[in-house]
Parts: structure tokens; sequence; C-alpha cells
């Protein structure tokens, strides 16, 4: 079931090609066991026993089957991963684990000083902002997550700050499965595993280096340690904590639910609050104001207003890619009792809320941002069916339970993939073959015009940007006569939708009108083209121009 909802697989291991296309082979096989199996029970008259066997060892070795469920998500995500720095999220949170292998808290910029612009927003790419200081960017992103890619980083390069998000979301399964063991039984505990790594949204988070997989790992190992009701714990729970708050500074004040549930809530809050003291110096030094992020202002991120439209579309996602999870809403009423449990749906909850009242985004993967309440879900979700399976005979609860977890597997496989996710590496390689082209025959005091890979296209080259959505047709117009007189060639790279509202901007510009051959094109569903603005003229003296195409 898997292989034909996945579409198979097809990888290589020590030279080998191992590959699984279609689904009938294996279920050939698989039919073969059972009717040997089957054989074999009838004459020992053992079908019963053979069953119920199944079901005690699934409950004794529980611990290990999440541990396997673990180590496939490692195996699968690390498959599957972009291990790219394409796009402002991408982009940002590497450069900036950058920044701080070099002990730097900005980056400097030379060419605000060049062009002689106070608009500093011209040359900074997405990802980053302009410092109160001429020439010098800060973060946009918080400093948690590049802080942890550092050292991979500087080890592996964007692999390496990868292998942070693939370590968390092996770190999240685990810790819910083992979150869920002490709250509701081994059951429970193999079942909110699954619910966890198969969730769609989960998946495709975690081939990304991005932040929302690593909070949750962050806040569910808080969780578990505080389950294990270990006062000498609870400095470790903090400690998850706190590198909670430093990755998502949004959900910080949520520190409180599980300060009210640690035994020691001075050891518990000693490293959250030098997190959060750390944070609130590098937000003063970054955006003048320790309460300010880099996104801006509350008052500019969150509005009552988004209410609605935001409950909509975040309970359409969640109905529409992991329906399961909302059982956990029977699953609570077990444990309403339990202090733990009840901190956990309190701190549910307050995600959610701080989210509906955030900005509205259209795309299914903004799910994200829920995902630690999901985690969470999970765990109460599982407690629900686990109980739902113990009213059932013995013998059947290990088939009972076997298709339940196949099911929800291959659904949240199956959504996956029509979502794209596993095409999502594929869809990103163009942006670093762009990058290869103009490391290899761009002149390296060339300009890059930008929008989408503006931080990318920096990371990757290493040369200054110029950011069209910040500019205006009067300032790109002095920008590149600037450039021109320096004798600093300027390209423009884009991606194939930002083509349209380029040319809607700029369209009096006759230098930036994209009426000439670009000097590559890469990509297959999805295209990033590069121009170079010298070639206009050439192109309009009839000399013929030659496209490079790579996928």
């Amino acid at each position: 079931m898997i292989v034909a909802v996945s579409g198979g697989f097809r990888t290589t291991v020590g030279g080998f090609r191992i590959s699984a296309r279609s689904p009938l082979p294996i279920a050939f096989l698989a039919l073969i066991n059972l009717t040997m199996w089957l054989s074999a029970a009838r004459r020992a008259q053992s079908i019963q026993s053979d069953l119920e066997l199944a079901w005690q060892r699934l409950e004794r070795h529980s611990t290990s089957l999440i541990v396997g469920i673990a180590l496939i998500v490692a195996v699968v995500v690390a498959s599957l991963s972009t291990f790219s720095a394409a796009g402002a999220d991408a982009s940002g949170y590497v450069s900036q684990a950058e920044m701080w292998t070099r002990g730097a808290r900005f980056t400097f910029d030379p060419l605000i000083v060049e062009l002689q612009q106070p608009d500093g927003w011209l040359t900074t790419p997405l990802g980053w902002r302009p410092a109160s200081v001429l020439a010098l960017q800060a973060p946009t992103y918080p400093p948690g997550l590049p802080l942890l890619m550092a050292i991979p980083r500087t080890i592996g390069g964007v692999a390496g700050a990868s292998s942070i998000v693939i370590f968390s979301a092996v770190l999240a399964v685990l810790a819910t499965g083992f979150l869920t063991i002490h709250l509701a039984g081994r059951t429970a505990g193999l079942i909110a595993a699954t619910f966890l790594a198969f969730a769609p949204v989960f998946i495709h988070q975690s081939i990304q280096p991005m932040s929302d997989v690593p909070v949750t790992a962050a806040w569910m190992v808080c969780f578990l340690l505080l389950s294990l009701r270990n006062a000498a714990l609870d400095s470790f729970a903090g400690t998850a904590c706190a590198a909670a708050v430093l990755i998502r500074p949004n959900l910080g004040p949520l520190a409180l639910v599980p300060l009210v549930l640690a035994q020691r809530k001075i050891a518990f809050s000693i490293p959250v609050v030098i997190a959060g003291a750390f944070l609130a110096v590098m937000q003063w030094l970054w955006y003048g104001s320790p309460l300010r992020s880099g996104y801006g202002s509350a008052e500019e991120l969150f509005a009552l207003s988004n209410i609605g439209a935001n409950a909509s579309r975040y309970s359409t996602w969640l109905m529409t890619t992991s329906p399961v999870l909302l059982l956990a809403i029977f699953g609570f009423n077990r444990f309403k009792r339990d202090r733990l449990s009840r901190g956990m749906l309190a701190f549910a909850m307050l995600v959610i809320a701080s989210y509906l009242v955030y900005a509205v985004f259209d795309a299914w993967s903004y799910l994200r941002f829920l995902l630690p309440a999901l985690a969470i879900f999970a765990v109460f979700a599982a407690a629900e069916l686990s109980a739902w399976l113990t009213r059932w005979p013995v013998a059947i609860r290990a088939p009972l339970l076997f298709t339940l977890l196949l099911g929800v597997a291959a659904f949240g496989v199956f959504t996956a993939r029509s979502h794209d996710t596993f095409k999502l590496a594929d869809q990103l390689r163009r942006v670093e073959r762009v990058a290869d082209f103009i490391n290899s025959s761009v002149p390296e005091n060339a300009v890059i015009l930008s929008g989408e890979q503006s931080g990318s296209m920096r990371y990757y080259t290493h040369r200054p940007i110029l950011r069209w959505e910040a500019a205006t047709p009067e300032s790109l117009t002095a920008a590149i006569a600037t450039l021109e007189k320096l004798g600093r060639p300027v390209y423009i790279a884009l991606d194939a939708w930002e083509n349209e509202p380029f040319r809607a901007k700029f369209s009096t510009l006759p230098a930036v009108a994209l009426d000439w051959p670009p000097v590559l094109e890469a990509g297959t569903s999805h295209r990033t083209r590069l121009w170079k603005i010298g070639d206009r003229d050439r192109f309009m003296r009839g000399e013929p121009l030659n496209i490079i195409r790579v996928p």
C-alpha cells in the first residue's frame, strides 16, 4: 500500500541500485506469507492463539517499534531532503548560521555605500533587514535554529545545516511516542508516533531547513521530561523549553505552561530566563527594541480580524490532511483530571490561538505553524484509539492496529505526494544550478537583481544583490546607472512566477523589460531564469544569443 500511494522509490546503496516501483510483487509475497501462516495455523488449531501472541508482542515491543518508526523517518526524510538554501526562509536560516560561525552579529553590505542611496532595503535580500547603521544588515529570523545549525553548516554546508532538521524530526517522533506511553500506555505510544511521523505537514517541513519541526521537537522533549515526574530532570526540561523559545520567540510566553508543571521551578526557569535575556539583547541590537522581532511589531503582525479567515483555513487543512488528529477532542476527556494533560491541552490551545490572530496565508503548508499543537493532538488521539482497541477481543486487536497504522501511514504519504512534497528537492535544485552557473561564468564584481531568490543568490554566489520588490523605477534606474559607471555588470535572476509582476512594475524601463533571451534557464516544472542586462543591446542589434538550459 505504501509503495502504491507513494509511487515507489529508487535509490543506490553501496553502488547497488534498489528500487520498488510496483506494489504487485510485494502484495503477491504478502499473500504467500499469509497463506502459509493460515495453512500452518489451521493445522495446529492456533489461529486465535497466534493472533493473541501477536498483540502481546506488539505491546511488549512497542518501545522498539517507536524507535523503528523514528529510524524510518530518518531514512525517508534524509532521502527526500532538499538540502537547499532556496527561498527566503531556508536561505535566511542558513545564511544567519554562517554569520554566527564568523562570530558576527550583522552582515556588512558595501553595495549600499557604492550606490550612495539611503534606502537599505534596496540591497537587502529576503531573510534580512537593514540595521540602524548604514551598510549593516540584521537577520529577519530568530537566532535559535541558526545557532543550532552553525557548527553542522561549517562542517557540511547546507546538508550539515539540514541535518539539524532531520535529527529534530526523529527526536519529535520519539518524544511524542514516549510521552504518550507515560500517559496512555504502550499501544497508544506506538499510535501517536505513527500519527506524527506520517502527518503530511510534518513530512513536508522535515525535508526543508526550516524551524517548524525543530521547535516541535523542543516542546515535546520538554513535556516528555516533565512527564517523568523527576525533579532532577526539570533543568533539562527548562533547557528544551529555552531552545523552543529561541527558535520561535512568539511562543515564548507559553513557557509559563511547563513552568507551572515543573516541580523545581527555579531549576526549570534558569535556562529559560537566560534564553529570554539573550533574545532580548539580540532584538535590541538588531531591531532597536527588545520587544520587536525581525518580522515587525505586534501591531503589524497580529489582528483580531484575522481569526475568521485563519480558523477556516486551518480547520480545512487539518481535516483534509490529518483528520485522525481530530480524535484528540475525545482523547482528552480520558485525562482531564491529569495535571500534565491539562497543561498540554492548554499549551496546544494557546498555540492555535496565537496563530489565529496571526497573518493570513493561503498555502496548506502554513499548517506548519500549528505543529507543536498537532503533536499534542497526536498524543490524545492515540489515547482514544488505544482505548477503543481494548474494547475488541484480544485476537483481533493486532490486525486492527496494523490496519489502522497502515491506513494512516498510507493516507499521509498519499496526501504528501499529492501536494508535491516528494518533488521539492528536484524543484529547488534549479536554484543551485543558477548559482553554479554564476560562480563559474559570471564576473565576481557582478550584481544580481532578484526577488524570491535574493537570499539564495547572495548565499550561494557571495555576490551583492538588488531586490526588485524594494526598488522603485527611479531607484532601480539610478542604481543600474551607477553600477554601469563602476563597471559592474548587472544580472537578473527571477523565478518564473515573478516575470509578470516584475515587468508590470518596471514597464517604463526598457533596460529591464525582459524582452531578450535569458543567459540561463534552469528547472522543469518550476523555472528560474538568469538575464544579463548588457545582452539586451546586442539582441536589439540582431546578434544571436545562446540560451543554456539545465534541469
